[in-house]
């Protein structure tokens, strides 16, 4: 059924009739998201989950939708795991040799910790923060903000699926001022 699909699919783009194109690819898609005969089932994963974040790259609305709703999980996790509660300090450190000469000095940077209680976690400032965070992982720059090692790894995750649903939203709208 696929392949009916896809030489109506290829038929309607070769007369240049795209909304027509749009419909048949997307039968198309479901036709292998749904043979569990032919498609195997890695392939029938990753149809799955293009179905269910964008509708196969036709549906802004639900890539949009998926990129607040991560932007958002990714505020509070960084607000609450995150954000040190203080501002690492530099410790320098070194020695004076007795007989005069070069001093020597090694400059620490301390890991940032959460001493907060929970509760105090949840502030205006700490979301204007994790905010400023998470809209810069979404365009894959760094905030350059200190961050615990939860935080770090948070923002790792932020910075590959954000931009990625951010595209499959104006992949989604393309198709649709194309028709």
């Amino acid at each position: 059924m696929a392949a009916i699909y896809r030489q109506l699919r290829k038929a309607f783009e070769d007369g240049k009739n795209e909304p027509g194109a749009a419909d048949f690819y997307y039968g198309e898609m479901e036709m292998r998201r749904h043979d569990y005969t032919g498609t195997p089932p890695g392939e029938r994963g990753l149809l799955w989950a293009y179905w269910l974040v964008s509708g196969y790259g036709l549906r802004a609305s639900r890539a949009l939708g998926w990129l607040v709703a991560a932007m958002a999980v990714t505020v509070v996790l960084i607000m609450g795991l995150g954000l040190p509660d203080s501002s690492p300090q530099q410790v320098a450190s070194g020695a004076i040799p007795a007989g005069g000469g070069p001093v020597t000095l090694i400059v620490d940077e301390q890991n940032p910790e959460l001493t907060l209680r929970l509760g105090d976690r949840f502030t205006g400032e700490r979301l204007d923060q994790a905010f400023r965070v998470v809209l810069n992982s979404v365009v894959f720059r760094s905030s350059g903000q200190d961050l615990t090692t939860w935080g770090t790894y948070i923002e790792m995750v932020s910075r590959f699926t954000e931009p990625v649903l951010l595209a499959l939203a104006i992949l989604a709208m393309r198709s649709r001022i194309k028709r």
